[in-house]
């Protein structure tokens, strides 16, 4: 179980802190692919649910189940409307589940139901958590985790933490020093998601499922060096490449991040209500939901 306060999370990550080994990749490779279906597979009991987006970390654990013939559902979340751009994470994930044969599931939301889902998720995370970003992804964990819950689900797998520790975001690209930014953006998760999804979970009384923060494989990612995880073209690399070994296809293995608020669209949606409502900057149409 994760720390549950932001003090006793930054003393959980601080004490985890080793020092980076330096084998070759294909050990790296093999031993991390060993352990991501280990760290998935004994949290995987009856009743699972995927919220997935079609990325390389929410493919991987869809992957990872369906070889080891474990029932669960995978769901999908997007903002459409009609004439405008389609969801990107839709558009990758009705392409995967298919190619997986998943059970799948999706929720494509136009903009008066998109506006209903934005103030039920403001009304969850309340005041001084209710931010465009909070509210962009955890907009999409609300409809997933609630259509999940109507299909029966009790636990729920997200993908949270491996940007983190594969170095999978800009900030990672842009840092001096990589490696040094995966252990700040560990201990600053508290505030940036952890409430959130503490939160989301306490409200429909379910249990988040993240493997990506065991204490296992957070101590042996942040052994290997940076230079398997980060290029000037690529990010999350021996995370691909452990997937790729685990048996999933490269086109799946290789997908390049996108943020759940840009792939599913509701960031779009967030900055179309903002102008429909005649606000000036998203935050301020968000804070007008709380009222």
């Amino acid at each position: 179980m994760l720390p549950k306060t932001k003090e006793t999370w930054e003393k959980w990550i601080e004490s985890l802190k080793c020092e980076t080994t330096d084998l070759d990749q294909s050990k790296y490779i093999q031993e991390l692919a060993n352990l991501l279906e280990k760290t998935i597979l004994k949290e995987a009991k009856e009743k699972i649910g995927v919220l997935f987006s079609g990325g390389v970390d929410s493919t991987l654990i869809c992957h990872i189940l369906k070889k080891n013939n474990i029932s669960f559902k995978a769901i999908s979340v997007g903002f459409y409307d009609e004439n405008k751009k389609f969801p990107e994470d839709l558009e990758n994930s009705r392409k995967i589940a298919k190619e997986l044969q998943l059970d799948y599931y999706e929720i494509i939301l136009n903009t008066e139901e998109i506006e209903i889902l934005f103030k039920e998720t403001t009304k969850i995370l309340g005041k001084g958590y209710s931010d465009v970003v909070n509210v962009g992804v955890g907009s999409v964990e609300v409809a997933g985790i609630k259509k999940l819950k109507e299909l029966g689900c009790e636990s729920i797998f997200s993908g949270l933490g491996s940007e983190e520790i594969f170095a999978g975001y800009d900030r990672h690209d842009k840092s001096e020093d990589p490696h040094n930014e995966c252990w700040i953006g560990l201990k600053s998760m508290f505030e940036r998601d952890l409430i959130r999804e503490f939160k989301i979970a306490n409200y429909f009384n379910i249990k988040t499922l993240v493997p990506f923060l065991d204490e296992d494989l957070i101590k042996y990612a942040m052994k290997i060096p940076v230079k398997y995880k980060i290029s000037k073209t690529k990010k999350k690399i021996i995370l691909r490449k452990a997937a790729k070994k685990l048996g999933l296809q490269d086109d799946f293995s290789q997908r390049p991040k996108r943020a759940a608020q840009y792939g599913s669209r509701t960031d779009k949606a967030i900055a179309n209500l903002a102008k429909k409502h005649k606000f000036k900057y998203k935050k301020d149409y968000i804070l007008s939901l709380l009222n």
